[in-house]
């Protein structure tokens, strides 16, 4: 089993049943060595990252605005547990011998990172006071989670329902992460000193998810360049600057909530 340059799970046995008029190209690709814990360490402490800021989030579980955001981390978290080696080689024997079910661990993995990029939009759209745009977000989440649904065929995979699923990881995530980053950049020398460091986390959130679908892209429209084998830690990369914005964040508000209610204290 291998990871496809979109993030998909794609098994040697899918390759060897598509068509020879469809079959999937080989490509070249920059791979770690396998001694190297990265690919299990950094996924594990992204996920538990993600519960955190999740965790500190539920005493906002009443306000209506908070739970996209929450809801997101959780995604994010179940991405990442499922993007680590041992648990999707483990839930990849689930597997049956048919063939269905085959990558399925993989196709949850992409429901929850496309997920979670939506709801992050919607967030977004929230702050910026955009309905309009907020409802493209919840649209965009349907659309893309049908999509990928669709093109979830492990019995008889093709190259078109391949990179159809690989664009629309890279497609959401250029537009979630650049809602973010235009979102948060003319913000940061208005708000309040004490939030600046939560919105530099969030922006580099933005800028480094950004950056991979950007570089998902570029493989995609180069199909015989160098290709990442292996997405998932740096993927993680991202999911680090939300999670701990969020922590930051959460952390500031508190702090200020206190001020506000002793006597005698003045807000920075």
């Amino acid at each position: 089993m291998r990871e496809s340059s979109g993030g998909g799970i794609i098994t040697e046995a899918e390759a060897q049943r598509a068509g020879s008029g469809n079959a999937i190209p080989q490509r070249t690709t920059w791979q770690l060595p396998e001694a190297v814990p990265v690919n299990t360490a950094v996924p594990l402490l992204a996920a538990l990252l993600s519960l955190a800021a999740a965790g500190a989030r539920l005493r906002r579980r009443r306000a209506r605005d908070s739970r996209p955001f929450t809801i997101a981390m959780v995604l994010l978290a179940v991405w990442a547990l499922l993007r680590t080696p041992a648990i999707n080689g483990s839930a990849g024997e689930l597997a049956l011998p048919s063939g269905h079910l085959e990558g399925f661990p993989g196709l949850v993995a992409d429901l929850a990172l496309v997920g979670a990029g939506a709801l992050i939009g919607v967030t977004v759209a929230g702050v910026w006071g955009k309905p309009l745009l907020k409802r493209a977000f919840y649209l965009g989440l349907v659309t893309m989670e049908a999509g990928l649904l669709l093109t979830y065929d492990p019995l008889h995979p093709s190259y078109m329902t391949v990179e159809t699923h690989q664009w629309i990881l890279a497609l959401s995530g250029l537009a979630v992460n650049g809602a973010v980053v235009i979102a948060a950049a003319p913000s940061y020398r208005i708000i309040p000193a004490r939030f600046r460091l939560p919105l530099s986390l969030f922006m580099f959130g933005g800028l480094s998810g950004a950056t991979l679908a950007a570089i998902r892209v570029v493989t995609l429209l180069r199909p015989a360049g160098p290709q990442v084998n292996s997405w998932s830690p740096i993927v993680a990369v991202p999911i680090f600057g939300f999670a701990l914005g969020s922590l930051v964040a959460g952390a500031r508000i508190r702090e200020q909530e206190l001020e506000d209610i002793e006597p005698g204290t003045r807000t920075r």
